[in-house]
């Protein structure tokens, strides 16, 4: 009897051994089998890597950029988007994570006005990485050139400080309207592509890869003071329209460039510019380039109007547009262009927006702003002979194909019209529509972030 309970009781303690090693290699294996699944869902995420960085100085449109190349393991598939507060340009590629060799995930580079970058993962998707900008440099251009024999894919990015609104323009651009851009080389384009877009300040926490820790500096805030150029049309050798009573209108344009100047500069929050302040002759680019160089946040070119119908008088607003409101515009619009055929063809200026997919972008979020800034003008012109009656009207006016400055151009009314001459020979209706021009420009200013 005793034999047979030692028997059941060594076989019980037997069965609980072996029911418990069972649960522990049926633990160990649906650990290693978890372990296995994360291993391989780790290496499935990640199928490109950030593998060096670069940058250095470079010149665009005669101006000093500042130049990032970024190179890949594999094709690159990235969405770049800008941030402010501090300034920064973001680019997100998908699956891709951190194999640069002895280069930290976090860190500087020696680039001018590059405070720092960093690499991340807003999502476990998702690799981002953070260029971190001493002001507000925005993408002029951006193309990605094949590997060479012993490197990867490069991502080449060109960013200019062209201050403030201009960084903005970008900004909105690139958050309103995201696309794929064409990226070329130098010679021929590439199959390969940049998608432009954004992203919420909400999915900018990102989590740093571990490494040295650097303290990235913050851009110094400009002054709550805008720059206005002002565009006094034609001058020296283009003298622009001639009215009945021998009104020059280079002389009327100039005249009113000054007024309008000194009206600005007593806001106190206007520093206004002039685009010539003497009867010289520029180029329509040459003024564009004299707005940009100055960072301008608005562009108004005064003219006065010149048309074959003695009765067509008034106020004209445009900004640009690829299609002309109407044949008048169309016709003033040519008329305005042919000043730089005066000078001879300029063939060794290139129209950037002719070649670049970003500017094109950017130069359609300018004419949106210079078309909110058209109505600010409108609604402060009704009460003067004409006032707003003509509206705001589309052409292609060259001398507005800034990409990144809101532009306008007044039409400050017609020198073959009897009636419109004589008022814009007084100084009292050129002061009048200088103030009233203040105000617009004062009203457009204060709005938004702009």
């Amino acid at each position: 009897m005793m034999r047979k309970a030692d028997d059941r009781w060594y076989m019980a303690i037997l069965g609980e051994m072996t029911r418990k090693i069972v649960r522990a290699m049926a633990l160990s294996l649906s650990v290693f089998g978890l372990w296995f699944c994360m291993s391989s869902a780790v290496y499935a995420a990640d199928t490109n890597s950030f593998k060096a960085l670069r940058t250095g100085a470079v010149t665009v449109d005669n101006a000093p950029a500042t130049r990032l190349v970024i190179e890949m393991s594999e094709p690159i598939d990235a969405t770049l988007f800008l941030l402010d507060n501090p300034y920064r340009v973001v680019l997100d590629v998908p699956l891709a994570n951190w194999d640069a060799g002895q280069l930290l995930p976090m860190g500087t580079l020696d680039a001018p006005g590059l405070a720092g970058y960093r690499f991340g993962r807003p999502t476990a998707q998702v690799g981002r990485l953070v260029f971190e900008m001493n002001g507000p440099y925005a993408p002029v251009r951006a193309f990605i050139l094949p590997p060479r024999a012993a490197g990867g894919h490069r991502l080449v990015i060109d960013v200019q400080d062209k201050g403030k609104t201009a960084f903005s323009v970008a900004k909105a651009a690139l958050k309103k309207q995201p696309y794929i851009a064409e990226i070329e080389t130098d010679s021929q384009p590439l199959s390969q592509t940049v998608k432009v877009s954004t992203a919420s300040e909400a999915s900018t926490n990102i989590e740093p890869v571990s490494g040295r820790i650097v303290d990235i500096a913050t851009p110094t805030k400009r002054p709550k003071r805008w720059i206005v150029m002002i565009d006094a049309g034609h001058g020296g050798k283009d003298p622009g329209a001639l009215g009945h009573h021998g009104t020059i209108e280079k002389e009327v344009t100039l005249k009113a460039a000054r007024i309008l100047a000194e009206k600005l500069k007593k806001t106190g929050v206007v520093i206004p510019k002039l685009t010539r302040n003497d009867d010289r002759y520029l180029k329509l680019r040459e003024r564009i380039n004299v707005a940009r160089r100055a960072q301008a946040d608005l562009f108004i070119s005064l003219h006065a109007d010149a048309f074959h119908k003695k009765s067509a008088h008034g106020i004209s607003v445009f900004s640009l547009s690829d299609k002309a409101s109407d044949k008048e515009a169309a016709y003033l619009a040519r008329s305005e262009n042919k000043a730089d055929l005066i000078g001879g063809p300029d063939l060794d200026i290139e129209d950037p927006l002719a070649a670049n997919e970003l500017l094109r972008m950017f130069q359609r979020e300018s004419m949106n702003e210079s078309a909110y800034f058209a109505d600010a003008i409108l609604s402060e012109i009704r009460d003067l002979p004409g006032g707003d009656k003509r509206g705001h009207r589309f052409a292609g006016f060259a001398v507005l194909k800034s990409p990144d400055i809101p532009s306008v151009l007044v039409e400050m009314g017609f020198l073959t019209n009897k009636t419109d001459e004589q008022n814009l020979r007084r100084t009292a209706y050129i002061e009048g529509l200088a103030d009233r021009l203040t105000r617009a420009i004062l009203n457009y200013l204060k709005q938004g972030n702009r």
